[in-house]
């Protein structure tokens, strides 16, 4: 198995600056990092400062410690159109911030007709909430052609992009600038989590050479609740999960070990280095 790329989100760490994050990266043995600048550096962020941010990136860059993605959250079907200009004045910033960094992905999720709460609609999987994604993903082609950048486009089962196949039919219709961010524990829930080989298979057929991250989270179900867990204590198997990435030559993709923080943290990273020797 190749050596793998193993991150985390910025957000995660305890300490914003970038000379702290530096330190606690090494210290955890990660690889690179996930960025949400609007999270990490929000001063700088606010005030549209984006020498400082520019600065900021650098220093992590100077470091060894690349950044696979530029999170840019947003719900692109928002039905206020003034939190969604301002949403997608924060997505082509960090598109703006890629260009000067040599950064080649920024990414999100697709959200909910339920605005700010991203979470199930009876309606989200229809045509018309199909239509109002890919319209205002649309309006990004090109400022990502001329950043050289792509957009990774992230499935979650309660958003407007739930699985396999809306992802596909979206970035095809999108084009080559719409790839991919695989979050397998967001595609499952209390009806499918049995069934995750499958999901996961499935979701690799069809996404293959165009997935560019892996976001690996783990879970345990409280009724119908899902409850975050460390890697090696949830109800995906991550030793599988990693032999189906080897059979399909995936295992040079970076990772991003999402939601957790602290000594969870550090088992979860420590125990993907276990898995992959």
């Amino acid at each position: 198995m190749n050596r793998l790329k193993i991150g985390a989100r910025a957000h995660d760490l305890a300490d914003q600056s970038p000379a702290a994050l530096i330190a606690q990266a090494h210290e955890l043995g990660l690889d690179g990092l996930q960025l949400a600048v609007h999270k990490s550096w929000p001063e700088a962020y606010q005030a549209r400062d984006i020498h400082a941010l520019t600065t900021h990136i650098q220093q992590l860059q100077e470091a060894g410690l690349p950044l696979f993605l530029l999170a840019s959250y947003f719900n692109p079907a928002h039905s206020d159109a003034d939190v969604l200009a301002r949403d997608l004045a924060r997505v082509r910033l960090n598109i703006e911030l890629a260009r000067r960094c040599q950064i080649g992905a920024v990414g999100s999720e697709t959200g909910s007709l339920n605005d700010d709460e991203w979470t199930r609609h009876p309606d989200n999987q229809g045509a018309a909430a199909f239509h109002r994604v890919e319209q205002t993903l649309a309006l990004l082609r090109p400022d990502l052609a001329q950043a050289d950048c792509d957009f990774l486009v992230e499935a979650v089962c309660d958003h407007i992009i739930h699985d396999a196949r809306s992802l596909t039919r979206l970035n095809a219709r999108l084009g080559e600038h719409f790839l991919v961010t695989l979050d397998l524990a967001n595609l499952l829930d209390a009806d499918n989590i049995a069934d995750w080989r499958e999901i996961l298979a499935d979701f690799l057929d069809q996404h293959g050479e165009r997935i560019r991250l892996f976001h690996f989270k783990n879970f345990i179900l409280e009724g119908r609740n899902k409850v975050s867990v460390g890697l090696e204590q949830g109800l995906i198997d991550y030793a599988e999960v990693l032999l189906m990435l080897v059979q399909r030559q995936l295992t040079h993709v970076p990772i991003i070990v999402e939601e957790l923080t602290g000594d969870p943290l550090r088992e979860s990273v420590a125990y993907l280095r276990h898995l992959s020797r």
